[in-house]
């Protein structure tokens, strides 16, 4: 079947630059699988297709690797070099005073007299791009092939890749920076062959990986794209890590020289500090620290320290984080007086006078989450080889005062390195 004729229709008008609310407004269907749709618009993603080309003909799109709230990620090749690079290409309003091309830029400028820079991301070249939507800042990466999905590795894989992830969180902190969003899917590896590619691999898949883009009332849209891309994953997720992994995306990062509250870290919600929850400190690189405890515990014991449900737009974030410091005090401990007194709804869950877990809203213990092991009975059951270091190692990173808690140095060198795996 032809498509519809749009002789004679209207050209259809700039569409505004904030996502409408109600889906009677959207100008297309949502497509599952994908970015907005409704985020092509003034201020928001740029519209690509396979072969197009950026920064003078240099860059030439080859596949969609991904794409984030903020921008879109694509495999490219650089013509002159025949090499593969990942483009990061973010959205027309989140490319005005960036920082994350200001943070990565002051982390090239210290690589060469900072020890672990090579656990940490590069950018390569960043440029500007004109397109329908606005001016987009264009980042230019090494290509890595690998997402980390933690899960529990064998205890010679786990102390390998949380070394790595420290030496990366050092060479951060050493430089004044904050990561703001520590959790697996920033922890990429190197793969094997990936600068081997050869682009028919892709070609032939990129059809089958497509979806046509069309305005419900048919007239010509200019500001998306023909077709979304489906990202396509570089590698089978069962391709074994190769050294050195890196921490990836500094779209969150923090310099430490910045005001206090200039910035606020996008940490996973079960990955989020007491301070963080409760905004009672400045953020600094304590708030790294404890994510990677989580972290640790997540790769070391097979699953989640806080089981906590995502952050949904609908969901309350009054209640996540009551369910979040309530889970702390029966995993990790009581929670201190300081922190009751920051956390004001914390009478809603004691007995007046005690830390006794207590609804007052209906009178009872009920609403107050099961109660779960703690930390050091998950640990003792599942690694009872190492229990007593771990767990220590654990406690410390895990202090729920942040000015207590150790440096990614000082974990680097505790004894849990040193023993057997």
């Amino acid at each position: 079947m032809s498509a519809p004729s749009t002789t004679g229709m209207s050209p259809a008008p700039t569409p505004p630059p904030e996502v409408p609310t109600s889906l009677a407004e959207w100008r297309f269907k949502p497509i599952p699988r994908a970015e907005c749709i409704e985020a092509y618009r003034p201020g928001g993603y740029h519209p690509v297709h396979f072969g197009d080309l950026f920064h003078n003909g240099r860059y030439k799109i080859i596949n969609k690797l991904g794409y984030g709230q903020y921008s879109t990620v694509w495999l490219a090749q650089d013509v002159p070099s025949s090499e593969f690079v990942a483009l990061k290409i973010k959205t027309a309003k989140d490319s005005v005073e960036d920082q994350e091309v200001v943070v990565l830029n002051h982390l090239n400028d210290s690589r060469a007299s900072t020890a672990g820079s090579e656990h940490v991301i590069r950018l390569k070249d960043s440029f500007y791009h004109q397109g329908p939507n606005g001016n987009h800042l264009c980042l230019v990466f090494e290509l890595l092939g690998f997402s980390g999905r933690l899960t529990k590795f064998p205890m010679p894989v786990a102390k390998r890749i949380l070394k790595e992830i420290l030496l990366g969180l050092n060479f951060l902190h050493q430089n004044g920076v904050v990561h703001g969003d520590l959790h697996p899917g920033n922890f990429l590896s190197s793969v094997k062959g990936l600068n081997s590619l050869e682009t028919r691999n892709f070609m032939a898949r990129i059809r089958e990986a497509t979806v046509e883009v069309k305005r419900i009332d048919e007239k010509l849209d200019r500001w998306a794209p023909k077709y979304l891309a489906m990202p396509q994953p570089l590698v089978e997720t069962n391709q074994r890590l190769v050294s050195p992994i890196k921490i990836s995306d500094l779209g969150a990062s923090i310099l430490t020289s910045e005001a206090p509250t200039a910035r606020t870290p996008v940490i996973a919600i079960g990955l989020r500090s007491p301070e963080l929850i409760l905004n009672s400190h400045p953020f600094d690189t304590y708030i790294d620290i404890w994510s990677f405890g989580c972290l640790m515990f997540e790769m070391l014991i097979g699953e989640k320290l806080f089981a906590l449900m995502p952050l949904m737009p609908s969901c309350n974030i009054d209640n996540r984080n009551d369910d979040n410091l309530l889970q702390m005090d029966m995993i990790l401990g009581p929670l201190p007086e300081n922190i009751h007194a920051r956390w004001a709804r914390s009478g809603n869950y004691c007995r007046p006078g005690s830390r006794e877990h207590y609804n007052s809203m209906i009178g009872g213990p009920e609403g107050i989450p099961s109660p779960v092991p703690n930390m050091e009975e998950t640990v003792r059951q599942a690694l009872p080889e190492e229990a007593e270091v771990i767990f220590s190692l654990l406690r410390e990173i895990l202090n729920y005062d942040p000015l207590k808690r150790p440096s990614a140095l000082e974990i680097l060198k505790n004894s849990f390195w040193d023993g057997p795996g």
